[in-house]
């Protein structure tokens, strides 16, 4: 057989077997092994090799399928094990260079022509075989030229592919990332520099270029490989920029850039020799940048604009060092002429704006990365290169200046970056940028206003730095006085400019603000008002200038003592000239043309701006006057013709005609000067309230009529739409008015809530209602600089002075209750209408006197509503009406009383606190009728957040405690709960048990703890229950009505229990309260069986049911062991009631606790019922021991896959508990037991295993038995086992750290049971090798490369056991100091290293945590210099490890402050010697470190305890 095989080969070559015998044979001959040939492998490789070639060359005719086959079979060859494995073996495998020529052209052949496609994938394949496997892949490695062809080929292949609509797959990128990575190494190992330029230049920069740019501008779909998208592209990017960067940018080039780019005058280094360079690198790379044939027409500029940055990029990283930024720059002026001649001047030329667009980001780029690599230094080209890049980037800034793009964001960002290099660059065309940039730029888009304003407040703040703002408010004014459509133009100071402005202010001289102030007044004074009459725009532009001075004055930092007096004048001055020059010939043009008001917009612009200023003066007067007593106001001197305090506010003193206010009101029809009224009004009710002296009538009706006008200058918020508003008084329009009005009055409501009336109150608190109940804009832009009605009200609300204001506080209840009204049926509303009469005083505390026995007319209405409005809700409650309502007003309800939450219930007052309890007892009543949990639900939260209020117990006068429960309850259990598809409980249905659980235990708390009849409240709260109980046959019976049930009936428990040990000493209650107890244990065991009978498994509640079984449990128990106290006769003792439920409830328990995924209430709820369960007898079973139970499910718990180091310490206080009372109740043989099964589950075998639950479980358990009080024979076995456990702790926290993933959940449970045995064994663990066995621990665990809170839980873990050891075990410290201190210091250079200075600062929390470590180092080293005698002799040592490490690094200023206040106190260690020996041993660098850190200690440590020391005993 095997000889008829032989023969394949001379087959093989016959040329009269037909190719796809050819072909079958060959396969066969691969895949048996019965076939033998000399060389068999490589024999096969070369035949289908030269068929390959053969095929390609035309040599050999085939058809297309079966040269698909060829190649499938050579696919097949490189891609099998047996090919791997002979490779594997040593035994040589070649390929010629001929195939990898053809698989070059077939991927080239792909790229040129859409239908020779088909195959290529298996061609691909084999590429990625030959370049996978380094026998084979030598064919493109040996021959450089062959692989810079391939790469060129997968390039151009790959955008074709990025540039199409196909979906993207992994080979053809796994291929080109393959050639990457082989190219990479081939051309580091080049030695011929300029051979790598060249082959890099001529064959791959125009495909590499164009292959980054597809891969960025692709738009990824879903059917795109994930892979590619994510992971190839990124290193495909990165492996490209490479390529470029070490062919193009070498440093042995440099000096061939040097040559070409600078001239003879400007080289610094001359050229040595005589050898001439003929690579002329810059220019060859434009050459190749210019030519567009290398892609399509339409994306060419877009792939030029995308390289050029790249391209200076790499530049820059490559050359950019000292003394070579002039090339750099050179490099810029190439680069950007590049782009001016093709990108920028297409654009110019066709005017398109897209072009520009790529154009103005690319420039960007470019003059970002020149600012960042500080390319340009103003001195050095000043004196040493004639000005060259300042005359460059001149000329860059008069082109962006004449042709202005504010439409793009790269255009404002470009001015930016010119102005941070020199602002001298643009102080020529300052004048037009401000108008293209800024005053004359009609912005919309939000991105690209963001960057106009990063512009704007570059140029304040460079001119604020150079104390030029003068000059470029020189500007301004020559821009805005220019000829324009004025009413086109956008405010001068948006909101982000107006904030930057006023930080600004704040730091310059006022001087230079004085000038501007001066200016404006000039400009408006003698050009823009003189010439104001019948002209709107003069009437705009000087709007303009009045809403830059009001700026400028209201936020300049304020005159005060300190303020030299020549400031001091000439601000007096400018304050008399503005009031003299300005406000009154403006009110006096006013005045005289207020005839024509009706039509004359600039008029209306007039009264704007004058109001607007007028409202500034008297503000910057009044504080002036305040702060400053060397200043004198205007209105001191007029005061005397003033009749009575408020008058000068009404205007009178600037035209000395009273009225002038009537006639400003009468004009104040646009929004600004509505809005500066409102402000008039405050500034007079403020100077009232100032005055030093008692409150005429006078000022009483002043201060009363201005409140009105304040309040009523817009009546109607909510009529229209209104847009949000920026805080700016010259900013306000008709569509924000709405908005700055109801700020204007929220904001000083504290002030003029008193002199309002009663129905303004009620307006007020509509107003602020109905604007919390308007929806958020999702969409809204500047959220946190814009206000908004909601903001305002939101803010209202929240505020601490909302509580002060009873009277609005008592309005908005009021609103509240009304809003309810209009949106129920008419059962509801003749409850809330008499709730919610606005004409009753409900502020007025008749509760109180009613008590008293006083009660006015308002008192008694006030009484008899709140009497009526409860009999209705307790009448309608036992007649069963059911109300009607909508699912839309439902949702309204809920939204409307949500807002009960926000007010705080100390804060109500009797009569609210009652009306608010009435109308969520009504509601709950309606929302049970209604089958709703939403609306019953949040009445429930509601009432239970009241109940915590200090007047609750108010609504005990309206109706009793039992008829209150009686409503609640009694609605719960009549309402016909109705869920989605018929189910019987729904996923709400577990929380809305819960907050109905909370609402009854906060009720009956409040009255057993207000003793409101308590007794009385519980026996008629039981009937009820009782008497509400439906038979188990009965139909009204269901799950749901059996969960209420137990809830009340579980209360009630829950409250008897501790009532019944209050009252033991009173024999008639106790035997009371006992009959009480008992007879809610039988009825709950009745509904709790009911409810298990009728309930299926998936539909039980878990944790609600067995906390009811655990108070059913405690409940027979308190019972019991109080008849046991009474000395009750034998013959009357009972036993449990329910043991059968009980034990049937521990078994499921035990054998369902390690499988409660996300149920950790069921599992806080079952440990607990555990605990209980040990202690009763009853329930053990006698065939097995419950503990060894109970011990064996808890550690299936905690070996469950679900259970984490959060959830455990989420139950800690459960499982505490449990173990306390198993390790109480054990005997000695289960504890021994126990012992057994924790040492076996420590083994490091279960490491080894890949078992890390095991370990995990037993690390947990030991921690839990630590935390038990361990006494008699349990604490002695424990002890005894504890040099075990401490081996086996340090055994397996070795083998641990090997594995990273196993630190937080094996190495830290392990330290922190380590520091805890330590802890608890000062008095047992006797000998010192087990105490010492823990620094090998210490020594071990990695500290570095972890996140934050991995390294803290190490950090504290390791610091944790070695306090442990100094403070507990100091005599066996005293044996392993060496050990000690080495551990230590592993922290304190961790903290250093963690703390030093770096350039990304880190995130909050990572700082915190650092921080953290420090304070705690700080901790160990005042630790350790209390141990005197311990460590006097090691002081020295310890101060030199820290100074040597602190040597080498910069600490943060928090981490340096803490570690050297630690060290502080071991130098207090250190004696004079020691100081001495210091100095003399430690290296020069480190001496300097130590000298400087000594310092410190003299001056600032040992001073401040010396002077302790003086007044110490």
């Amino acid at each position: 057989m095997a000889a008829v095989y032989s023969g394949i080969h001379l087959k093989l070559k016959n040329s009269k077997t037909p190719w796809e015998d050819k072909i079958k044979l060959a396969h066969f001959a691969w895949i048996s092994n019965q076939c033998i040939l000399p060389n068999k492998e490589q024999v096969l490789l070369d035949w289908v090799s030269h068929a390959l070639v053969g095929c390609h060359t035309k040599k050999i005719a085939l058809e297309e399928d079966l040269e698909q086959k060829l190649w499938s079979f050579l696919d097949n060859i490189l891609h099998s094990k047996k090919l791997q494995s002979l490779v594997k073996e040593g035994k040589s495998v070649k390929l010629g260079f001929t195939i990898a020529q053809v698989i070059n052209e077939c991927i080239a052949s792909s790229c040129a022509t859409e239908g020779s496609r088909a195959g290529l994938s298996t061609v691909l394949s084999c590429c990625q075989g030959i370049l996978s496997t380094p026998a084979l892949s030598f064919v493109y490695t040996a021959k450089c030229e062959l692989m810079v062809e391939l790469l060129r080929n997968v390039s151009m292949l790959a955008c074709h592919y990025l540039a199409s609509a196909e979906s993207i797959t992994a080979p053809l990128f796994d291929v080109l990332q393959m050639s990457f990575t082989q190219y990479l190494q081939i051309q580091r190992q080049q030695s011929n520099p300029n051979r790598v330029f060249t082959h890099v230049l001529s064959q791959l920069f125009q495909p590499c270029l164009l292959l980054r740019h597809s891969l960025n501008t692709r738009s990824w779909g879903k059917e795109d490989d994930s892979r590619v998208r994510h992971q190839l592209s990124k290193d495909i990017r990165s492996k490209l920029e490479t390529v470029l960067q070490m062919g193009l940018f070498q440093s042995e080039l440099l000096s061939s850039y040097k040559e070409e780019l600078l001239s003879e005058v400007d080289q610094v280094e001359k050229k040595k020799g005589s050898v001439k360079t003929l690579l002329k690198p810059v220019g060859s790379m434009m050459s190749k940048l210019e030519d567009s044939s290398f892609c399509d027409k339409e994306i060419y500029f877009s792939v030029l604009a995308n390289s050029v940055p790249l391209l200076y990029k790499l530049f820059l990283d490559s050359y950019c060092k000292d003394g070579n930024q002039l090339v750099c720059f050179h490099m810029l002026a190439r680069l950007f002429e590049c782009l001016q001649s093709s990108v920028l001047k297409q654009a110019e030329s066709s005017s398109e704006q897209p072009s520009w667009s790529m154009g103005l980001f690319a420039l960007e780029q470019i003059l970002n990365l020149v600012l960042s690599h500080d390319i340009y230094n103003v001195a050095v080209d000043r004196i040493r290169h004639r000005e060259i890049q300042y005359n460059f980037f001149r000329k860059l800034s008069e082109m962006l200046v004449c042709n202005p793009c504010t439409s793009v964001s790269a255009w404002f960002r470009c001015l930016k970056t010119l102005i941070l290099l020199n602002h001298l660059i643009v102080e020529p065309d300052l004048d037009d940028l401000v108008s293209c940039a800024w005053i004359d730029a009609d912005i919309l888009d939000s991105r690209v206003r963001k960057a106009q304003e990063t512009l704007i407040v570059s140029l304040l703040q460079t001119y604020a730095k150079l104390r030029q703002f003068p000059k470029l408010f020189e500007e301004v004014l020559i821009v805005i006085y220019r000829p324009a459509a004025d009413e086109l133009r956008q405010p001068v100071f948006s909101p982000g400019l107006s904030k930057k402005l006023s930080e600004l202010l704040l730091e310059l001289p006022p001087n230079q603000l004085l000038d501007i102030w001066s200016m404006v007044l000039e400009k408006c004074s003698t050009v823009i008002l003189p010439g104001i009459k019948d002209d709107a725009d003069m009437a705009l532009k000087l709007f303009s200038l009045g809403s830059i001075l009001h700026c400028l004055i209201f936020n300049m930092k304020s005159m005060d003592n300190n303020t030299p007096v020549p400031v001091i004048a000439r601000f007096q001055n400018l304050m008399k000239k503005m009031m003299d020059e300005f406000i009154k010939p403006s009110l006096n043009l006013i005045k005289n043309h207020s005839v024509d008001a009706v039509s004359s917009v600039w008029l209306q612009k007039l009264c704007d701006v004058t109001l607007l200023l007028i409202y500034t003066w008297l503000e910057v007067d009044t504080m002036t006057k305040l702060n400053c007593t060397k200043y004198t106001s205007q209105l001191d001197k007029l005061s005397t013709a003033v009749e009575y305090p408020g008058e000068g506010w009404d205007l009178s003193l600037l035209l000395e005609d009273k009225e002038c206010w009537e006639t400003m009101v009468t004009l104040a029809k646009g929004p600004v000067s509505k809005y500066c009224l409102g402000l008039l009004c405050i500034q007079k009710i403020k100077y009232i309230l100032m005055q030093n002296r008692s409150m005429t009538e006078t000022d009483f009706l002043a201060l009363r009529s201005t409140s009105s006008f304040i309040l009523h200058v817009e009546n109607d918020f909510l009529s229209k739409e209104c847009e949000p508003w920026c805080g700016s008084a010259s900013a306000v329009d008709a569509n924000c008015f709405p908005v700055a009005h109801w700020y204007l009055v929220i904001s000083n409501l504290l002030i003029i809530h008193p002199y309002i009336s009663p129905e303004d109150t009620h307006q007020v608190a509509a107003m602020l209602l109905d604007s919390l109940l308007l929806s958020d804009k999702e969409d809204q832009e500047d959220h946190d600089t814009m206000i908004t009605l909601k903001t305002v009200s939101d803010s209202l609300l929240s505020s601490d002075f909302f509580p002060e204001m009873r009277i609005l506080q008592c309005a908005f209840v009021t609103a509240i209750i009304k809003k309810c009204t209009i949106s129920t049926r008419k059962d509801l509303r003749q409850t809330f209408d008499l709730l919610s009469v606005k004409s009753l005083l409900w502020h007025e505390d008749f509760f109180s006197s009613n008590r008293k026995g006083g009660k006015s007319d308002n008192s008694s209405q006030c009484w008899d509503n709140m009497e009526t409005a409860a009999q209705n809700v307790l009448s309608m409650s036992r007649s069963g009406t059911s109300p009607s309502l909508s699912e839309s007003e439902i949702a309204h309800l809920v939204r409307v009383i949500k807002f009960i939450v926000a007010l705080k219930p100390d804060s109500l007052s009797p009569s609210d606190q009652s009306r608010c309890f009435l109308l969520l007892l009504s509601l709950t009543r309606a929302g049970c009728a209604l089958g709703n949990l939403c609306l019953t639900s949040t009445c429930c939260k509601l009432l239970t957040c009241l109940i915590s209020g200090k007047y609750s117990n108010g609504v005990f006068k309206l109706l009793y405690a039992s008829d209150i429960l009686e409503i609640a309850v009694g609605s719960l259990l009549k309402a016909s709960w109705e869920f989605a598809n018929g189910a019987e409980i729904n996923p709400q249905w577990p929380d809305f048990i819960q907050t109905v659980q909370s609402f009854l235990e906060s009720f009956l708390g409040m009255v057993v703890e207000r003793k409101q009849s308590v007794l009385l409240n519980l026996e008629k709260f039981l009937d009820f229950v009782v008497h509400s109980i439906p038979g188990s046959e009965d139909p009204k019976w269901n799950i749901r009505i059996g969960h209420l049930l137990l809830i009340a009936l579980n209360t009630l428990c829950k409250l008897i229990k501790p009532c019944l040990q209050e009252q033991h000493l009173n024999k008639h209650r106790t035997q009371s309260l006992s009959s009480l107890l008992q007879e809610a244990v039988v009825k709950m065991g009745m509904v709790l069986h009911q409810c298990l009978k009728v309930s299926e498994p998936t539909q039980m509640l878990p944790s609600f049911l067995v906390s009811c079984v655990t108070t059913l449990l405690e409940a027979e128990l308190s019972r019991l062991s109080l008849m046991d106290t009474t000395h009750t006769d034998v013959s009357d003792k009972m036993e449990l009631q329910n043991v059968e439920l009980y034990k049937s409830f521990c078994s499921q328990i035990l054998r369902e606790l390690c499988c409660a995924e996300d149920q950790i209430t069921f599992v806080r709820a079952a440990l607990h019922y555990l605990t209980i369960c040990i202690g009763v007898k009853e329930i053990h079973d006698s065939q097995e021991s419950l503990i060894i139970s109970i011990f064996s499910a808890l550690k299936k718990l905690l070996k469950g896959p679900w259970v984490s180091i959060h959830i455990i310490q989420s139950v800690e206080s459960e499982l505490t508990e449990l173990f306390s009372r198993m390790v109480q109740s054990c005997s000695d043989e289960e504890f021994y037991v126990m012992m057994k099964l924790v040492l076996q589950w420590l083994e490091v075998t279960n490491l080894w295993k890949q078992d890390y639950k095991e370990p995990f479980a037993s690390i947990t358990l030991i921690k839990l038995l630590l935390s038990c009080p361990l006494h008699g024979d349990c604490g002695k076995l424990f002890w005894f086992t504890a040099p075990q456990i401490i081996t086996a702790l340090v055994t397996l926290c070795k083998e641990a750290c090997k594995d990273r993933s196993l630190l937080p959940t094996i190495v830290v449970p392990v330290l922190e049971s380590l520091a805890l045995l330590l802890r608890r064994g000062e008095s047992f663990l006797t000998n010192p090798h087990h105490i010492t066995l823990s620094f090998s621990v210490l020594l071990t665990v990695p500290l570095d490369h972890l996140k934050a809170d991995d390294y803290y839980s190490m950090f504290l873990g390791v610091h944790e056991v070695l306090f442990s050891i100094l403070q507990c075990h100091s005599k066996a410290m005293l044996k392993a100091v060496p050990s000690f201190l080495s551990s230590f210091h592993r922290l304190v250079l961790s903290v250093m290293h963690e703390g030093r200075q770096r350039g990304d600062k880190g995130t909050a929390p990572e700082c915190e945590v650092i921080l953290q470590c420090a304070r705690l180092v700080e901790r160990m080293y005042t630790h350790i210099a209390a141990k005197t005698e311990e460590f006097t002799v090691f002081s020295a040592f310890i101060v030199s490890q820290y100074v040597n490490e602190l040597q080498k690094v910069t600490l943060q200023p928090a981490v340096k402050k803490h570690l050297t206040e630690g060290i502080f106190h071991i130098l207090d260690l250190c004696i004079d010697r020691d100081i001495k020996f210091l100095n003399a041993s430690l290296q020069m660098g480190v001496r300097e470190v130590f000298k400087e850190l000594y310092n410190e200690y003299i001056h600032y440590h040992k001073t401040k305890n010396q002077g302790e020391e003086k007044y110490t005993a």
